[in-house]
């Protein structure tokens, strides 16, 4: 009976330790080599809103051919901004039909060469809509997949 009291009162003592311990460990941090109390200022880092597929077919004399995109929207860390970019969504894919909708599959093709310029000439042109319509401003613009047909 004894040894029973005392393999308990050890565990006692071992799990009383053990959260001891965490507490202990989950306490502020303070560095001790620091001369400066500068608080701790969190980076935020933008978000990404991923658009709905965007598919417009292209013009091409023998065959029905399609441009298929799938673009990310990089907008600025907020919940509002995360929310305005779901608002805006259509007046942004009526910019792509209206980039797209009167080329033809060798221009899409050649203008796909350089996704780079693609992506800087679609925030622009999202940028320039936005800003008349919304408070919301495109860091960037990714596109994430394009399929010409």
């Amino acid at each position: 009976m004894k040894k029973i009291l005392l393999g308990i009162g050890a565990l006692i003592l071992i799990a009383g330790a053990f959260f001891a311990g965490k507490l202990l460990d989950s306490s502020p941090k303070v560095d001790e080599n620091s001369d400066s109390e500068a608080p701790i200022t969190e980076v935020s880092e933008s978000q990404y809103y991923e658009m709905d597929r965007f598919i417009i077919s292209v013009s091409d004399d023998s065959y029905a051919r399609y441009l298929v995109l799938d673009l990310v929207l990089v907008i600025p860390p907020s919940i509002e901004n995360k929310l305005d970019a779901e608002k805006v969504t259509p007046l942004l894919r009526n910019v792509l039909v209206k980039q797209f909708a009167n080329m033809s599959h060798a221009d899409v093709k050649i203008l796909f060469k350089n996704i780079d310029a693609v992506q800087q000439t679609l925030l622009e042109e999202f940028n320039m809509v936005l800003k008349s319509k919304a408070s919301l401003k495109l860091e960037n613009v990714l596109v994430t997949n394009v399929f010409i047909q």
